[in-house]
């Protein structure tokens, strides 16, 4: 059981260490689209001042944002593909630790993602639980409810505002033909890529902050032991004379 768990705790970490790094990738690259749909923006408000604009400043400006969209969704399958695969683990791992009680199976919690409406908010609870479990090392139970820690509904919030922007700035893009529509659209996209950008940093932090609770480093063991140590130890110079009680 012992060896079952460690191993389930190193994978669970290799997979969350996986999961940083591409999504840390994607917060480099949102931080380049960026700055392609800021000098978008300043292209066409050039061409609406009066500025010429030359077929191939038109095509430079479109194979860049092209390119871009391209990295951005292929970055954005790996990463959901890798929080899935790290989820699983890691809310698998909840059953070999402390009470065993989890509210969903490993795979339910995956599934949630699939089932509209309900993966609005079914997997903010889900990670709920596996931050409060883990905090705890699964010793209280229940755990369940809509509440959470302020981090995980930080990025859950911003995480639903990226994919409503996301699929606006999508319709209005579609239907963008005239230069005043094409602003408003690169202006809802620069708006999506700023917005992405947080939630990817919020979504880093959130993946550090359990993965240190379900795979603590030796040295926050060491520092949990000294304090809970030092919770019962007695001073040194103590003894049953320093209270020097008086009766009158």
């Amino acid at each position: 059981m012992t060896e079952s768990l460690s191993a389930g705790k190193q994978l669970a970490h290799r997979r969350a260490t996986v999961l940083r790094y591409l999504l840390m990738a994607g917060i480099l690259v949102k931080l380049v689209a960026i700055g392609s749909a800021w000098a978008q923006h300043e292209l066409l408000i050039g061409v609406q001042a009066g500025a010429e604009l030359s077929a191939l400043d038109a095509s430079a400006n479109d194979g860049r944002e092209r390119l871009i969209s391209i990295v951005s969704l292929l970055l954005f399958v790996g990463s959901a593909i890798s929080w899935l695969m790290w989820q699983h683990r890691a809310y698998a791992n909840l059953q070999s630790i402390g009470s065993g009680d989890t509210e969903y199976t490993p795979g339910a919690s995956v599934g949630n993602w699939f089932i509209p409406i309900v993966n609005l908010f079914r997997p903010y609870q889900i990670t709920s639980e596996i931050y409060r479990r883990s905090e705890l090392q699964n010793g209280r139970d229940p755990i369940g409810g809509l509440s959470g820690p302020p981090l995980i509904g930080a990025w859950w919030f911003v995480y639903l505002a990226w994919g409503g922007t996301m699929r606006f700035y999508t319709v209005i893009g579609r239907d963008a033909k005239t230069l005043p529509t094409l602003i408003s659209a690169t202006n809802i996209e620069l708006t999506a890529h700023v917005v992405g950008l947080v939630a990817a940093i919020l979504a880093v932090q959130v993946i550090r902050s359990i993965d240190r609770r379900l795979f603590p480093s030796s040295k926050s063991v060491r520092q949990r032991s000294a304090l809970s140590s030092e919770r019962y130890m007695l001073p040194n110079n103590f003894s049953c004379c320093s209270w020097n009680l008086r009766l009158h």
